[in-house]
């Protein structure tokens, strides 16, 4: 949902980043979180943070915690994650994924050539990237509407138009 970049002021707060549309759903005051590593795994043993408060600031949030209480607190907090669970995830809408279910996902070109599979999942300035593993390479596809002409979870894949070019990038 999000990622702790840096410690804000001396209260405890924390600046975070965001990786959720649902912002007002995910951070609501009272809310609990959990606690994952930079790799966006739960930490062992779960470990929650509840929301005390939130407001916008420079793109992402200033986050208070109600048992993080100082600035050397939230200093811990740096570089780790913040998640829930997926039955808390509100219900996605025709056409919305979870970035997270397009890995392992099969890539095949609209004439049924296989590129491989998903392995990561890129944000960049200009939107998300797939990472796909084919071969002896990481092929690297923009995840627009261009190029992406059939998305299939339940059936494993995915089908691209391959214009010219895109399998070299």
């Amino acid at each position: 949902m999000g990622e702790i970049r840096k410690a804000h002021g001396i209260k405890g707060e924390c600046f975070v980043s965001l990786q959720t549309d649902d912002v007002e759903g995910v951070f609501a005051e009272g809310r609990s979180l959990l606690l994952g590593d930079p790799d966006g795994r739960p930490q062992e043993p779960e470990v929650t943070l509840t929301i005390k408060a939130a407001r916008e600031f420079k793109g992402g949030l200033i986050v208070r915690f109600e048992d993080v209480v100082d600035r050397n607190a939230a200093e811990i907090l740096r570089g780790r994650t913040l998640l829930i669970r997926q039955q808390e995830a509100r219900p996605l809408e025709a056409g919305e994924y979870f970035l997270h279910d397009l890995v392992g996902l099969e890539v095949r070109t609209a004439s049924g050539e296989v590129i491989g599979r998903v392995v990561e999942v890129y944000e960049g300035g200009q939107g998300y990237t797939l990472g796909v593993e084919g071969g002896e390479r990481e092929h690297l596809i923009p995840f627009s509407s261009h190029f992406v002409k059939e998305l299939d979870p339940a059936a494993g894949r995915i089908v691209i138009e391959s214009v010219p070019g895109l399998l070299e990038i």
